[in-house]
C-alpha cells in the first residue's frame, strides 16, 4: 500500500520505470507497455488513454515509490557501508527494503538519515513533507562533521562512505555510529575526539561523518 492506494510491488516498480522515463528520460523495459496494460494502469487514472505518460495521480504514487526506493538506497549505503562493488547486490536489496517502508516509516528513515538529496548513484531524492519542515528549522538534528562548530558535539549517526577504503579507514580509526564525538577545531583541518582518542582530518573525510548533535 502506498499512501493509503493499495498496490502490488509490481506496480510500484512499474510506476518507478514511468517517472524516471517521464522526469528523467531513461529508457522504458520493453515489456512495459504490456505490463501496464495488464495492470490496468489507464483504467485506474495513473496513465493518459492511449499513451505510457503518467496523469497527476500516477506522479504522485509514482514519485513516492521512487523516494521510498532512493531511501533504502541511502539507508543501505550510507548505514551499512555498501560500496561500489557491491552495487548491483545492493541494487536488489533496495528493492526488497523499499516495500518494508510502511507509510510514515519512509518519513522517519528520510529524518533519521538528515533528509538526503540524493541517492548513492547521484539521482535526486524526491522531497517529502519532513524534507521541507526541516528546512525551515535554524538547527538541523543531522550534520556532517564538517558541519559541526568547534566546541560543540554529538553522537556518530552514520558514516555516509562511498568507497570502501574509506569506511575501513574510519573502522581502523576506532570511528563507529554511536560513538561520542567533539569538534576540537575545524582549521586547517578538522580535529576532533572520539572516544579518549583526537583525529585530523580533511575536510573530504569529514564530510563523510554525520552527527546528531547534542540538543
Amino acid at each position: 500500500m502506498v499512501h493509503g492506494v493499495d498496490i502490488g510491488e509490481v506496480e510500484q516498480e512499474l510506476l518507478e520505470d514511468l517517472w524516471q522515463h517521464q522526469m528523467e528520460d531513461r529508457p522504458l523495459p520493453e515489456s512495459l507497455p504490456a505490463q501496464v496494460k495488464a495492470y490496468h494502469f489507464a483504467e485506474r487514472g495513473w496513465l493518459a488513454q492511449g499513451t505510457l505518460t503518467l496523469t497527476e495521480a500516477g506522479q504522485v504514487l509514482a514519485r513516492r515509490a521512487i523516494r521510498r526506493h532512493r531511501l533504502a538506497e541511502r539507508l543501505l549505503a550510507d548505514l551499512m557501508g555498501t560500496g561500489r562493488e557491491r552495487a548491483e547486490e545492493a541494487e536488489e536489496d533496495a528493492c526488497v527494503l523499499e516495500h518494508s517502508l510502511i507509510e510514515g516509516l519512509d518519513e522517519k528513515v528520510c529524518a533519521f538519515l538528515g533528509h538526503p538529496r540524493v541517492c548513492p548513484h547521484g539521482h535526486l531524492i524526491p522531497e517529502g513533507d519532513c524534507c521541507k519542515k526541516a528546512s525551515q528549522t535554524v538547527d538541523p538534528v543531522v550534520l556532517a562533521l564538517s558541519q559541526i562548530r568547534a566546541g560543540e558535539g554529538g553522537t556518530i549517526a552514520y558514516l555516509s562512505t562511498h568507497e570502501s577504503g574509506d569506511l575501513q579507514k574510519f573502522l581502523s580509526m576506532g570511528i563507529h555510529p554511536g560513538d561520542p564525538i567533539a569538534v576540537v577545531r575545524q582549521t586547517p583541518s578538522i580535529v576532533f575526539r572520539c572516544g579518549h582518542s583526537q583525529f585530523a582530518v580533511d575536510r573530504h573525510m569529514a564530510d563523510q561523518v554525520y552527527v546528531r548533535r547534542d540538543t
